[in-house]
């Protein structure tokens, strides 16, 4: 069933405009305490878009829900061995990142340190973290 307001893509039925399956808005119509108004939000949609994607999950229950419980196993199998071994070794690399940012950064304050000793104690331009930590030690003054 296509409408104005949902097709598919290949991705399953969406709303016209968005990347929001139905599948997506699902377990909030499941759900008793989520409004119609919440789930605007959440996604940034209007009412209407929200009204046909609950018309079409009431239309077609037993296809969207046998898709869903397919999503819902492949969700709780998880990562396969081979994509989770590669999240860990990104995630190493981000923190050996992380921490050669703070070394980095460690070291250009010893040599501003270095600098303001050379210069007589005031380095001639001062970092932005240095600018920003001096203008919040000054006494806001009232307009």
């Amino acid at each position: 069933m296509t409408t104005d307001l949902i097709h598919d893509r290949g991705r399953g039925p969406e709303l016209v405009g968005t990347r929001i399956t139905v599948y997506n808005l699902l377990p909030y119509f499941l759900d008793v305490t989520a409004t119609e108004a919440y789930i605007c939000r959440a996604y940034s949609l209007t009412a209407e878009q929200v009204a046909a994607a609950r018309a079409y999950i009431l239309n077609n229950p037993d296809t969207v829900l046998a898709q869903h419980l397919k999503i819902e196993e492949r969700i709780a199998k998880g990562n396969p061995p081979e994509v989770a071994e590669k999240a860990k070794e990104i995630h190493a690399l981000f923190l050996r990142f992380k921490e050669w940012v703070t070394e980095r950064n460690r070291e250009d304050e010893q040599e501003r340190e270095a600098a303001r000793a050379a210069n007589g104690g005031s380095a001639k331009f001062p970092s932005f973290r240095e600018w920003l930590a001096e203008q919040d030690s000054k006494p806001v003054q009232a307009p």
